[in-house]
């Protein structure tokens, strides 16, 4: 939920005071994953459950599948967004999240107004987890220290309704406050949740929410009852992406926190309800090509903005194992722009219908 690669300056990482505040402190408070001692899946539930992630990520994808890969295809060119080439090169520098310029010619709107739709999908814009953050006498003094504070969208906004400034001007400083919450808090969950929402995936199914551990953890207790000979109803799997084809309308899913952490290790404990990792990033595919060996991926709050790139996978369809070289240097650090097959990708949620197996 948090920038795609650490190449950025950090600037934020909270969200409103209460309950959500404490949410993403508790997200974003440590750079490594919780010691967490849980039970493994078994090896029969272990088995029985790649059975199903091979046998479904082997079938057509479904209509439902298809209209979530659709819908981030559509969003990534409403956006105008990043191209990422094969091994991490950035073909295409497209328009960033607090842009003010939109291009009606190519059916773009301002790339703020579009972040803040995809938090309408959450609810009100001037009642949620949107925050802008304040640094005292920064603006007079560059000198000046501290972290800053994060002031909540909401009460900004109130207080400019209240004002006796001209319409004009008010209507400047609230749309200056929105381009700055685009900035200043995290989307890329908000991202995920509007598309599959907007594909019309029941919310019934899926838990649309401003963390991607919400929707992981939704997809891993299904995985959990399926391995169990159990029912589910999530329109989301949790599978292992070394081991599972990716299919238009999958979301690939990768954690940052340090040391290793793998689906064996990460996902039984997420079913638990427990949290080795919260800090992650979703990507959704939108499309694969096996003649090229390549999987097409979405994202928002990549580098900034909804980017597509492509990564490397083998002749099966899944995931490729990493291999060094390509458009970075040897030293150069894993993200988006280096490596990328090489980053945490620790599952793949698989979408489901009752036509899949």
């Amino acid at each position: 939920m948090t920038r795609e690669d650490a190449q950025r300056r950090p600037r934020r990482r909270s969200h409103r005071r209460g309950g959500a505040a404490l949410l993403l402190a508790g997200l974003l408070a440590s750079s490594g994953p919780a010691d967490a001692e849980t039970a493994a899946f078994t090896a029969a539930d272990r088995g029985r459950l790649d059975r199903l992630c091979r046998a479904t990520g082997t079938a057509p994808p479904s209509p439902a599948a298809l209209a979530v890969a659709g819908t981030a295809v559509r969003e990534h060119e409403a956006f105008g967004g990043h191209v990422i080439a094969p091994g991490g090169a950035l073909v295409r520098f497209g328009a960033v999240e607090a842009d003010a310029t939109r291009d009606e010619a190519a059916g773009r709107g301002a790339p703020w107004r579009q972040v803040m739709r995809y938090w309408e999908t959450l609810g009100p814009l001037g009642d949620g987890p949107l925050q802008v953050r304040r640094f005292p006498r920064l603006a007079e003094d560059a000198t000046a220290p501290g972290t800053g504070e994060l002031v909540p969208l909401a009460e900004i906004l109130a207080r400019l309704r209240g004002t006796s400034l001209p319409e004009a001007e008010r209507e400047a400083l609230a749309q200056a406050a929105f381009r700055a919450a685009a900035s200043d808090i995290p989307w890329s969950a908000a991202f995920v949740s509007h598309v599959v929402v907007t594909a019309g995936v029941s919310r019934l199914r899926f838990q649309a929410a401003m963390a991607h551990l919400d929707y992981v953890a939704e997809a891993a207790r299904r995985s959990r009852d399926e391995a169990q000979g159990l029912s589910a109803g999530a329109f989301y799997r949790a599978c292992d992406p070394r081991l599972t084809p990716l299919r238009p309308g999958d979301l690939l899913c990768l954690h940052r926190h340090d040391g290793p952490g793998d689906f064996a290790g990460l996902v039984p404990a997420l079913a638990a309800g427990e949290r080795p990792v919260w800090n992650l990033h979703c990507d959704v595919v939108v499309a694969t090509d096996a003649r090229r060996r390549l999987a097409t991926l979405v994202g928002g709050n990549v580098l900034q903005s909804v980017a597509r790139r492509e990564l490397k996978t083998d002749r099966r369809g899944i995931l490729a194992r990493p291999r060094r070289g390509g458009a970075c240097p040897a030293e150069g650090r894993i993200g988006p722009l280096c490596h990328p097959e090489a980053a945490p990708w620790f599952v793949v949620l698989q979408a489901t219908d009752p036509v899949d197996p």
